[in-house]
């Protein structure tokens, strides 16, 4: 059984930008944000999905699309 984590939809995007590999900068840019507030989203998210660095964090994005890419093909 999996534990579902709470995050917000801005957290949402930022971890889709993080899976594509997109540096703080960038996803300040895209997202027309601050870089500090890019780098608290990150923060956020590796507090809340318990991953020990940006890589890994990444990697929880790429199986997150995958699952949900399985489901949608499924249904």
């Amino acid at each position: 059984m999996t534990a579902t984590v709470d995050i917000s939809p801005r957290e949402a995007e930022v971890l889709e930008l993080v899976g594509d590999h997109l540096s703080n900068a960038e996803i300040a840019a895209r997202l027309f944000i601050s870089v500090r507030t890019a780098e608290s989203h990150v923060s956020a998210l590796l507090r809340k999905l318990d991953v020990p660095d940006r890589r890994a964090l990444a990697a929880r994005a790429a199986a997150s699309r995958s699952a949900a890419g399985a489901v949608g093909a499924a249904g």
